[in-house]
């Protein structure tokens, strides 16, 4: 991650191209990075390229004055999954010489949309692009072979008896031995020397008393106390406890009617005298975790590093965004509401030498894929995925080629909670990614 992808690929085309393959060329990417991939391929190559995203009456605009391939108008469409999966007959009608899937462990479930939809496309030759392609079981591993080389895996459960298991080193050998032909596969150290380290430390932090009440509630599925502050509403949803003791690890107010419930208590407990600053007080005060960002921000900001936070919830980016700008801190945003082209505008901002934001809120998900903030040197996770490969992804946002700074990571962790016991399964299953590919 971070090591050239985009540009290698975009010389690999253009390589093609020289040879007499004029194309056209599709690539797919997720939607945060297809800004992008039309400046490298402006920066790098005389193609033609064309982004193709929008709204119906902005594709067919496109389609009229810029896409016509009979006249072969352009070399390469830019396109998102979206655009995909949302089933355009246009882009079926093409013969596409080469297709370039970015962030292709999008690919990894056999049974996906995505992957249903590319079959009825005409796509000569593949290549897949991604720095996690082992995420969780081998079976995902299959998926994406079986798209490349259809006849040569054609039966998963072929497959998954002589692999499914991994126990033995002849397994992982022999695993080997087939990914070597199809996989080109470079770490950090073998393309930059000079990188900077990167120092992931763990942060185990303890639950305020708030939510010690609320977590014991949920665990009681104490109904009666959770629903004091609760209108019929709003009233919280109690069917999936793992998922509210996550949110209630984060922040109390995730949880429905707590913060109304919180902040009475809070005025209660000043006695007439209400600060200035009440909300921010009651908010810090109610999570452990920030209290600890109260603490650690000022020093960040003292010592001239900006700061990635990434979440796996929206509406607890809301909070910390709230936080931040009662701080006022300069902050950016980027989650799944936020559009293609306000994306990469708020990465530029950012990014630029002069940049006065510090801090850049990002969804794991949304803003966890292909993008580059090297901008910043600190990075941190303040909930953890199931998934510990898109943690990974998010913290090579910024601790990637062109980062000149030592990166530091802080995973903030909720000591003694549902959240610890998640973050230690979802570690072992790094295990499969250093056993079959990490020793290749």
């Amino acid at each position: 991650m971070g090591l050239g992808k985009t540009i290698q690929s975009i010389a690999f085309l253009q390589e093609v191209y020289n040879v007499g393959i004029r194309g056209p060329f599709l690539v797919i990417a997720p939607l945060s990075t297809i800004t992008n991939w039309e400046r490298e391929f402006n920066t790098w190559t005389e193609m033609n390229s064309i982004v193709y995203h929008g709204s119906l009456a902005s594709r067919q605009m496109i389609q009229q004055y810029e896409m016509y391939c009979k006249d072969s108008r352009f070399d390469a469409l830019i396109t998102t999954f979206e655009m995909i999966l949302s089933d355009c007959p246009e882009l079926r009608e093409i013969e596409w010489r080469c297709v370039i899937i970015d962030e292709a462990h999008r690919l990894k479930n056999r049974n996906c949309k995505l992957l249903d939809s590319l079959k009825h496309m005409d796509l000569e030759h593949k290549v897949l692009l991604t720095g996690t392609p082992l995420q969780n079981t081998v079976e995902e591993l299959f998926s994406l072979l079986h798209f490349l080389e259809p006849s040569q895996f054609p039966s998963e459960a072929e497959f998954l008896k002589d692999f499914g298991d991994l126990k033995t080193e002849e397994q992982v050998q022999k695993l080997q031995a087939i990914l070597k032909p199809m996989m080109l596969r470079r770490l950090k150290e073998d393309v930059e020397k000079n990188l900077a380290p990167k120092q992931e430390t763990i942060i185990e932090v303890e639950l305020t008393n708030i939510q010690k009440k609320y977590y014991r509630a949920i665990l009681e599925k104490n109904f009666s106390f959770l629903s004091k502050g609760a209108g019929h509403t709003n009233m919280p949803n109690l069917l999936n406890t793992m998922m509210e003791l996550r949110k209630c690890c984060n922040h109390p107010y995730l949880i429905n009617g707590a913060e109304e419930k919180i902040l009475a208590e809070f005025r209660e407990s000043c006695h007439h005298h209400v600060p200035h600053d009440f909300h921010l007080q009651a908010m810090v005060r109610s999570a452990g975790k920030l209290v600890l960002i109260d603490k650690l921000l000022p020093k960040l900001k003292a010592g001239g590093h900006k700061v990635l936070i990434f979440s796996q919830m929206v509406r607890c980016l809301d909070i910390l965004e709230d936080y931040l700008i009662q701080k006022r801190y300069l902050y950016e945003r980027i989650d799944g509401r936020v559009r293609g082209n306000l994306r990469q505008a708020a990465i530029d901002r950012f990014s630029k030498p002069d940049s006065d934001r510090f801090v850049f809120l990002l969804c794991t998900r949304a803003g966890g894929l292909g993008i580059n903030l090297t901008a910043a040197d600190t990075c941190i996770i303040f909930d953890s995925d199931w998934n510990p490969q898109n943690d990974l992804q998010a913290q090579a946002r910024c601790h990637r080629i062109g980062q000149s700074k030592a990166v530091k990571v802080y995973r903030l962790i909720t000591r003694n909670s549902y959240e610890r016991e998640m973050f230690d399964k979802a570690s072992l299953k790094l295990g499969l990614d250093k056993a079959v590919l990490q020793s290749m």
